[in-house]
């Protein structure tokens, strides 16, 4: 992006006083004067045009700021799996993959990068703009009828690129497409990135405003070329390479620095300040019971933040509402998570008898990146830095999946612990049924990045800085081996390890059907083994893919139960309020903590989000 100059800050050096005082005198004389042999010129070359200091500050800082924004949204617009143009497998897919950054840009992650750039372009717009009013140039951007004429004779009369006023019309106009462009994508990007203001909504819907956000980015880059172009015929290419100093453009530059900065400097302050959560003090009586249908009056008391997730796949409307409540006794805290889900979904990766042997329904499973023989999900990220969300752990582009345009990233922190909430839907919610307790989330942590490997091994995935916490024993398994452990998932049979214990046939393989009252897990101590006796399953039939045991150590310091009623999923759950454990973040009465929540409807990896995140503060 190229900020506009205008004639007055590119005005020729003025002549030496001696040579405007000799020629005053010849015009004075010019009768009594005989005429005198023409002034030899003292320089070759005329003085080239120079620009004001201030545009050019501000024009080379607007440049850098655009491309370095492009170029993080590339990468960032790369990641969405439905994008038909700069998504993994989108027309420019390739080319984005290979020139756009990969995890980080200047030492920021680039989501939290594209985040503040344009606070400081608008800072930079702000000085602009104040500069021109101040300095009393604001005339030289206006297109009057005269100039539209001089375009239309420049183009009628195919003199355009030798034609002066032609050219100068044209690049005032470009010049207003730029501010065209500039205010397009302000109001898309606040409207993507403050989901809790409904912008997006009255856009058309996330999709279409960041459809329009990203066309209107890209449209930047042939009008930065027909600039270029335009100003090298009018003679003023090089003016912006070089400065001059006036003392009244000076002057008014100071002036729109000391204005715009500080106002800037607040909005950006302000937009810092997050949602807060006041989570309510209760006695020990009150807490409520994990049963997934909180009908508890203390859930009637509590106050509640709404957290709208985008982006991710599966979700009808584009976006997805999450509910959130919590309470904590002093000792424990707990959260209430509910959310609008039009089929739940339990089908992840199952197993189907054919006439030929079992096979696993998937589409993804080698990539991990499943998206419809999956399980619904939700993910709570709390970390104690500052403002931290989980979208700053998020690398895009980074690690072996992503170089094959497999996977659009991986998560790790700075160095830090992030305290990661994971409930599942077939493999922790069910964990306690068997004893009649609640099930689990599972307690799990972003850290700093692990060396990315030469080369993987089959079957293995680079997780960055994303883990479980140690766990001596329990958790869940596939409930299959390979026939054929050389080749892909896709292209042998399997054997299941265990049968269900108790013998029900489900022949229908529709991921959106929404059979929750089947059981999609086999509980470890109750399963099967496997053998071909047992197995009389009918060609068709389906049977859970993964057994299940209780989390232990670290692993099981989350308590939760989920319930899906009538389009709507509804998940409690409890936690100490202090493990003392290293890989688990602390509530505390001194110091808040910042949530973020991800809602996965049938996906393995491609989550909503939300940038914003939401400060949880307990009370006394």
């Amino acid at each position: 992006m190229t900020v506009p100059t205008a004639a007055p800050e590119t005005e020729l050096v003025p002549p030496p006083f001696g040579e405007e005082a000799a020629g005053a005198l010849d015009a004075l004389a010019l009768d009594a004067v005989p005429p005198a042999p023409p002034a030899r010129e003292r320089r070759r070359v005329a003085r080239s045009p120079k620009t004001q200091l201030f545009v050019t500050v501000c024009h080379w800082s607007m440049t850098t700021l655009m491309a370095l924004s492009l170029l993080s949204g590339m990468r960032i617009g790369w990641g969405y799996v439905d994008s038909r143009l700069g998504g993994a497998d989108g027309v420019w897919g390739a080319l984005l993959a290979a020139i756009s950054p990969k995890g980080t840009l200047l030492g920021v992650d680039l989501i939290s990068l594209h985040v503040v750039l344009p606070f400081l372009m608008l800072l930079v717009a702000g000085v602009y703009v104040g500069y021109l009013v101040r300095s009393r140039t604001t005339t030289r951007l206006r297109v009057t009828r005269q100039d539209l004429q001089n375009l239309s004779t420049g183009v009628r009369t195919r003199r355009f690129w030798r034609d002066k006023p032609a050219l100068w019309c044209a690049n005032v106009i470009i010049y207003w497409l730029f501010f065209l462009c500039i205010a397009v994508m302000v109001v898309t990007g606040i409207a993507m990135y403050r989901l809790d203001w409904g912008l997006s909504t009255a856009l058309g819907g996330y999709g279409s405003t960041r459809l329009l956000h990203g066309l209107t980015a890209y449209s930047l880059l042939p009008l930065v070329v027909l600039h270029v172009v335009m100003q090298w015929f009018f003679g003023r290419f090089w003016a912006i390479f070089k400065a001059q100093l006036y003392r009244s453009h000076v002057r008014a530059g100071l002036v729109s620095v000391a204005v715009i900065v500080p106002v800037i400097g607040g909005i950006y302050l302000w937009n810092s300040l997050p949602t807060t959560l006041t989570v309510k003090h209760i006695s020990a009586k009150q807490a409520p019971r994990l049963d997934g249908e909180a009908n508890e009056p203390v859930w009637q008391e509590a106050r509640a933040v709404v957290i709208r997730n985008v982006k991710g796949v599966n979700e009808r409307d584009g976006y997805v509402d999450v509910t959130v409540k919590a309470v904590h006794d002093g000792r424990m805290i707990y959260f209430l998570f509910q959310w609008d889900d039009p089929d739940a979904s339990f089908k992840r990766f199952p197993l189907q008898k054919t006439e030929k042997g079992w096979k696993v329904l998937q589409t993804a499973f080698d990539r991990a990146d499943e998206n419809v023989y999956y399980e619904d999900k939700l993910s709570a990220y709390f970390t104690d830095v500052p403002n931290g969300s989980c979208a700053a752990t998020c690398h895009l582009g980074v690690g072996p999946h992503a170089a094959k345009g497999e996977k659009h990233g991986v998560h790790y922190t700075n160095g830090e612990v992030g305290d990661l909430w994971h409930w599942k839907a077939v493999r922790t919610n069910p964990m306690g049924i068997a004893t009649g307790e609640p099930g689990f989330m599972d307690d799990q942590h972003f850290r700093g990045p692990d060396p990315v490997p030469a080369q993987l091994k089959p079957g293995e995935r680079y997780m960055g800085g994303y883990y479980a916490d140690p766990s001596p024993g329990g958790g869940y398994a596939y409930n299959f081996e390979k026939l054929d452990p050389t080749k892909p998932l896709a292209e042998t049979f399997v054997r299941p390890k265990m049968l269900p214990a108790r013998r029900a046939v489900i022949l229908s393989a529709d991921p959106t059907e929404s059979d929750h009252d089947a059981t999609w897990w086999i509980d470890k101590a109750q399963g099967i083994p496997y053998t071909a006796a047992a197995d009389t399953y009918p060609v068709g039939a389906l049977i859970p893919n993964i057994i299940l045991e209780p989390f232990q150590g670290d692993r099981a310091h989350i308590r939760a139960q989920a319930s899906w009623r009538m389009g709507r999923w509804t998940l409690e759950t409890r936690r100490a309020l202090d493990t003392k454990s290293k890989y688990d973040v602390a509530f505390s009465l001194d110091r808040p903590v910042y949530l973020s929540v991800a809602i996965y409807n049938r996906t393995q990896t491609r989550h909503g989000e939300h940038i914003r995140p939401v400060r949880v503060v307990l009370e006394r």
